[in-house]
């Protein structure tokens, strides 16, 4: 029973191998006989006493020149054109050639510095040799595998979009198939777009886990976050249930959150180490506005009615301390 396993085992290894092969993959899945069959002819045989029929040869087919350029049987490449892909927030597919549209989406830092950076740090994390130019840069294809490969990556900043462009030619490929320079090109462009998008999300997470300073803005009976809106929204979001808060419904899109404070004890409050929260056991609605670098927050009761000022004056300090603590979001 055992060598039964081993031995099936071993041929799905053998069948998934032979999947994986570039070759193949690049190839028909059928035989290529078809191209040794030549047309067998036989003169028509008239019999003794008849006339051979008269033929029309104005629907005759003539035979194909060759043009030394024929790609038939396996040296045609049956895999469909590798897609540029926007896998990062913000970007766009260029319309022609292979290329991406960035979009402007901090403003403390300028884009295209922010690409620059971005490629130098992928060739580096690939190992890959570049060198930086007028335009952008230049490099080998060592992050897909073919480091004789040259590319060209040109940023073209454009003020109206408040965006850059990022595009990619291999610039030694007169040789190639049009088809394998296109695949080359998207497979880099897309090689650097993973590249950054990791380094995006790894700077997100720092974000997202980093203190919040929140402050009690008394005079228009509200809470200031010191953050935009989605960060915001994620902490609270985070914290609500760690603070006693139920949450019964949220709506990101609308900015509220409708909560049930069912109150923690003595014991919970100590261990989180933030101000107790002594406040009525009910439902309550909390409203964010997006003030662009800031994000307000409002909390009313069941029936929409603003708490009272020493209420949120409460909210507001427990909320401050949790919003610094770090830990609490584990």
């Amino acid at each position: 029973m055992n060598t039964k396993k081993l031995v099936m085992g071993l041929l799905a290894v053998s069948v998934l191998a032979g999947c994986s092969n570039p070759e193949k993959r690049a190839q028909a899945n059928r035989g290529f006989e078809y191209q040794d069959a030549t047309l067998r002819t036989t003169p028509l045989l008239i019999p003794a006493g008849l006339e051979a029929p008269h033929f029309n040869n104005e629907y005759v087919i003539p035979a194909a020149a060759p043009t030394g350029d024929d790609v038939v049987g396996k040296a045609v490449d049956v895999r469909p054109p590798t897609q540029v892909l926007p896998l990062i927030r913000g970007t766009e597919v260029l319309d022609s050639g292979s290329g991406l549209w960035f979009y402007q989406q901090r403003i403390d830092q300028p884009l295209a510095q922010e690409l620059n950076q971005a490629l130098a740090d992928f060739f580096s994390e690939q190992n890959t040799q570049h060198s930086q130019t007028e335009q952008g840069w230049q490099s080998n294809g060592q992050a897909i595998g073919s480091p004789k490969q040259q590319f060209n990556w040109t940023l073209t900043p454009n003020s109206v979009r408040r965006a850059v462009s990022v595009q990619v030619t291999m610039n030694n490929g007169s040789d190639a198939l049009a088809q394998n320079i296109q695949r080359a090109e998207a497979a880099m462009l897309n090689a650097f777009s993973l590249s950054y998008q990791r380094a995006l999300t790894q700077q997100q997470n720092l974000l997202d886990r980093s203190p919040i300073k929140l402050t009690h803005d008394s005079a228009q009976g509200r809470l200031l976050v010191a953050q935009g809106y989605d960060r915001s929204w994620k902490r609270l979001i985070t914290l609500l249930p760690k603070l006693g808060f139920e949450l019964t419904n949220r709506q990101q899109a609308l900015g509220y959150v409708d909560v049930e404070y069912d109150g923690l004890s003595k014991r919970k409050w100590r261990d989180l180490g933030v101000a107790k929260l002594d406040i009525p056991e009910q439902k309550y609605r909390i409203q964010l506005g997006d003030l662009g670098e800031q994000t307000s927050l409002t909390l009313s009761d069941k029936n929409k009615t603003p708490v009272s000022a020493e209420l949120l004056s409460q909210v507001a300090t427990t909320f401050a301390d949790a919003f610094q603590r770090t830990e609490l979001l584990r």
